[in-house]
């Protein structure tokens, strides 16, 4: 079963291999033949071409022998009804295409080889009012398509059509030449896509959209769909007209496509040609084939055409064929009068020249060289073209005005394009030298004016200009004045102006008149800028007989503090001076930080009139909190805590303080901790001042190491005590140095050793260690037996071990032979629970190994009992 799954999987594989993605290209053409055998029918030979890949894999699929070719009425939509209903048509032929001649020296040539297969059948059609669409479509574009969505080459297939107009033009569609050309990435091409048309009908060349395969998925021949047909999704940047990017166009004349070729890659292109007979359009004729863009390259000299130049005598020159195969360069520039700078041989010169006019240029690649190539390009120069323009006016439902100003150093300023850039309309635009347009809403308008020469310069500028409502316009703002002043009013704005009412003002038609109210008065201000543009706006100006001013009460602050003095006053200035020199303000409200008592003086203005006011602002220095320096104790101990600075203090936090609202509290902690000190006095100044003091609390832990420890005679004992830095072992027997943390000590009798251990703030502590001497050899001792009843007695069985300096096992077994407990640390041992329970009262094997002092290896084994 599993070979027969295997053979299935290989059929399917080829199966799917053989499809129709050999398939490049389509074009579908019909010819009139005549009257059809019955009356008021047309006879038409319709030859469908297939284009085909010979580069491909052996598996792949061949040539189709017969394709379906369906036939629609344009009249109804429905299918004209052949033999099954569509026409089963066999190949007539199969031919090589022709591959035109690549450029000279090209490196990296590509393999290409394509076969064209002919599909011809002859049908008498009815003649109707709108035509025939003959179509024929197959699944499967080949793989790896740049500009249109082809997923593994499954997606998009292919339709290829032909529209017959009807029988009474008796027309015969045109036909593409059947060529191939090289194509090289980044590298400029042409692809020569000319059609000849047996009735000598006009030609138009456009670039369009390719059409899918429906729902065609494999390669079986099917009836096809009738139209419309869906064109295919163009990705990466690519669209129908641009189906090789921006750097590519077609010549709507010829049909030759031109331009600078994308990156290396498949891309489907489709060239439709229209025919028109007498100005009637005929016929729409499409060919559809995927072109090949690969990594060759090739020397060349290449000069695309260039606008006329008319911006500077100095000019940049390129070949723009970039090959590296171009090793030399020849340029001459036509500008005899320059001399020998008429030549040069850079790759990329700039000239100079010497006058204007038209100039015949000419470029040599690799002169003298293999791979020699030339060519020659017009230039035209009439430098000194200044594109300008000035708008008038500003309002909605008012003639805007535009003023050509450009400026042309030769020739004459002699056309003119201007867009007015109203998105509402396309009756905005002009071809005048000087015009008006009429906004009907505000906004902002994006103006261009493309303007030429006569010399043939054009260039194109653009100006933003705001349209609105009323034009701008602005007046003074409110003011105040007082009774005996004169006052000049201040108006911004284009056109004329008049105020009202006429009282005490000195010129009703001013933009800047002056006024000398005596009482509050609000003036108008229209303004007139013609065409129908009208702005009105007022200015209030408030008329008082004095100036008020205050300030508040002489007020007391800290030193250092900073004090706001905010006056109550309707005047216009302000002057701030001060009793130290120390401000000099002109704000309404200041902020004062006093270095000592001060008195503050203000001066508000109105006008010519004023008046003043004092204030004076008395320091008073912080209160000077001051406390201990911060300090040790040890667990058990009091300290009494210090302050000055104040009259009133207040400590935080109050756990361990005898009294938190006096200056010099005991404090009696037990942990370590810091107390925050508040410092108040009565001098003026109500803010506190604050101090810390850490109180540190030393409990020292003195450890001399286990409580007990057994040794041989002479056999060195290293101690090792911990719990301050400061060591001191009693009595001094057998010990290295009593003085440190680890003496060694070397004993031939037990001893017991009291640590007292003492920090730097003179806390200290005691612990002691019973060292046991064995008058023995190094040995392991096991007792017979234990009962771990938990009366704290023979609970634990473990061995003792004397003289040993490393346990390497001890292991207890039952009666099975299960390892019940095992440990390689000393003074551990078994509580007689195994797995979490109680064992039975039995005898037990142990074993044990250990390494002396001396470095031998100790072995010992036996047995124990556990009691109940």
């Amino acid at each position: 079963m599993k070979k027969a799954a295997i053979i299935l999987h290989v059929i399917l594989f080829c199966a799917l291999a053989s499809d129709g993605h050999h398939i490049v290209g389509g074009e579908m053409v019909y010819q009139y033949l005549g009257q059809g055998s019955s009356v008021n029918t047309s006879k038409y030979l319709i030859t469908l071409k297939i284009f085909r890949d010979q580069n491909v894999p052996p598996n792949t699929a061949q040539m189709p022998a017969e394709v379906y070719i369906g036939i629609f009425n344009n009249d109804n939509g429905q299918q004209f009804q052949g033999p099954y209903p569509y026409y089963i048509v066999q190949k007539n032929s199969e031919t090589p295409v022709k591959i035109n001649a690549f450029p000279p020296c090209m490196s990296n040539a590509p393999s290409l080889s394509y076969h064209v297969g002919i599909y011809q059948f002859t049908v008498d059609l009815p003649d109707n009012e709108k035509g025939y669409t003959a179509a024929y479509q197959t699944c499967c574009r080949v793989d790896d398509i740049e500009n249109i969505t082809n997923f593994n080459g499954s997606s998009t297939g292919s339709t290829f059509t032909c529209t017959i107009p009807p029988g009474k033009f008796k027309d015969s569609s045109p036909e593409f030449l059947t060529s191939i050309d090289v194509i090289c990435a980044g590298k400029p091409f042409q692809l020569f896509y000319e059609a000849t048309d047996a009735d000598k009908d006009s030609l138009v060349y456009s670039l369009g959209a390719a059409f899918d395969g429906g729902s065609f998925r494999d390669d079986k021949n099917a009836n096809p769909a009738p139209p419309p047909y869906n064109p295919v999704n163009y990705i990466n940047g690519f669209t129908e007209s641009g189906p090789l990017g921006t750097g590519a166009t077609i010549d709507t004349k010829t049909g030759i496509i031109s331009g600078i070729a994308p990156q290396i890659g498949k891309y489907v292109l489709e060239v439709s040609v229209l025919s028109y007979r007498n100005g009637v359009l005929l016929n729409e004729h499409r060919k559809d084939f995927i072109i090949n863009v690969t990594n060759c390259d090739f020397a060349g000299a290449q000069l695309n055409p260039r606008p006329v130049l008319c911006d500077s005598f100095n000019v940049a020159f390129q070949n723009d064929n970039a090959s590296p195969l171009n090793t030399s360069f020849y340029w001459e520039f036509g500008d005899i009068k320059s001399g020998a700078n008429n030549i040069s041989t850079l790759k990329s010169p700039n000239h100079v020249f010497t006058d204007t006019g038209t100039f015949t240029y000419k470029l040599v690649v690799n002169r003298g060289q293999n791979c020699s190539d030339s060519t020659t390009q017009v230039l035209k120069l009439y430098p000194g073209f200044y594109p300008s323009f000035d708008v008038d006016g500003q309002c909605i439902n008012s003639s805007i005005l535009f003023f050509d100003k450009s400026i042309t150093n030769f020739g004459s300023v002699s056309s003119w394009s201007w867009d007015f850039g109203d998105e509402s309309t396309t009756a905005d635009s002009s071809n005048k030298k000087n015009s008006s347009y009429e906004y009907a809403k505000a906004g902002n308008y994006s103006i261009r004016l493309t303007v030429g020469n006569s010399k043939g310069c054009s260039k194109t500028i653009s100006k933003t200009i705001p349209i609105k409502t009323q034009p701008d316009f602005s007046l003074s703002n409110d003011t105040l004045i007082c009774n005996i002043d004169t006052l000049q009013l201040k108006a911004v704005g284009n056109g004329t102006i008049s105020w009202t009412p006429d009282y005490n003002i000195s010129n009703l038609n001013s933009f800047n008149p002056l006024v000398s109210p005596k009482r509050p008065t609000v003036y108008y201000a229209t303004l007139h800028e013609g065409r129908g543009c009208i702005s009105t706006d007022s200015v209030f100006v408030n008329v008082v007989n004095k100036v008020d001013v205050s300030l508040k009460s002489d007020t007391t602050i800290c030193l250092t503090d900073t004090a706001r003095l905010n006056p109550i006053s309707n005047g216009l200035q302000y002057l701030w001076t001060s009793s130290d020199n120390s401000v000099t303000d002109t704000a309404k409200s200041i902020l004062v930080t006093p270095a000592r008592n001060t008195i503050y003086h203000l001066v508000s203005t109105i006008g010519k009139c004023n008046a003043a006011a004092n204030i004076h602002v008395k320091t008073v220095p912080y209160p000077l909190a001051t406390v201990i320096s911060d300090s040790t104790i040890c667990l058990g101990n009091s300290i009494q805590l210090q302050a000055s600075g104040g009259s009133i203090y207040h400590w935080s936090p109050s756990v361990y303080l005898n009294n938190t609202e006096i200056k010099n509290p005991v404090a009696k902690p037990t942990e370590s901790i810091s107390y925050t000190l508040q410092v108040n006095d009565v001098l003026g100044c109500p803010k506190p001042a604050f101090a810390t003091v850490n109180i540190t609390v030393e409990n020292l832990v003195a450890d001399a190491g286990p409580s007990d420890t057994s040794i041989v005679q002479n056999q060195p004992l290293q101690l090792n005590g911990s719990g301050a830095k400061f060591y001191l072992w009693t009595p001094s027997t057998g010990l290295s140095n009593p003085a440190i943390s680890n003496p060694v000590a070397i004993l031939n009798e037990s001893q017991k050793y009291t640590l007292q251990v003492k920090s730097p703030a003179g806390c200290t502590a005691e612990d002691s260690i019973n060292v046991l001497v064995y008058k023995v050899l190094p040995d392991i001792f096991v007792p017979d037996a234990f009962s771990p009843n938990g009366d704290g007695l023979n609970d634990i069985f473990r061995p003792v071990a004397v003289g040993i300096k490393q346990l390497i096992y001890f292991k207890v077994y039952n009666r099975r032979g299960e390892l019940v407990f095992s440990t390689t640390t000393q003074n551990q041992g078994w509580d007689g629970i195994y797995k979490g329970a109680l064992q039975d009262a039995d005898v037990y094997v142990w074993m044990a190994e250990a390494i002396d002092y001396l470095g031998k290896t100790i072995f010992k084994k036996g047995t124990a009992a556990l009691i109940r």
